[in-house]
C-alpha cells in the first residue's frame, strides 16, 4: 500500500531533502500497522507523540489503510 507521511517537529530532520509541503511517499506491506510505519522510517518510539491517519488519532497497533495521510507528531513539553 502508498501512503503519504508528514513529520513534525524536528522528526523531519532524519530524512535528507524532507520537504513538509509534500511529505513522504512510502510504500509499505498491506498488512501494516502503524507499528511497522514506524519501525520501516527506523523512528525511536520514545522521540514521538500523537500519530494520526486521516485525521484520527491512533494507536500504534493501528493497521494503516492504502491512500492514507499519516501525521507523527514529536511529544510537546513546556510550562
Amino acid at each position: 500500500m502508498k501512503l503519504t507521511v508528514k513529520l513534525y517537529g524536528t522528526l523531519g530532520r532524519s530524512f535528507d531533502g524532507y520537504d513538509h509541503l509534500s511529505g513522504l511517499e512510502v510504500t509499505i506491506a498491506d498488512e501494516a500497522s502503524i507499528d511497522d510505519l514506524l519501525v520501516y522510517l527506523n523512528l525511536a518510539p520514545k522521540r514521538l507523540g500523537i500519530v494520526s491517519m486521516d485525521g484520527r488519532v491512533l494507536k500504534k497497533k493501528s493497521p494503516l489503510k492504502d491512500g492514507a495521510l499519516i501525521k507523527i507528531f514529536q511529544p510537546i513539553a513546556g510550562g
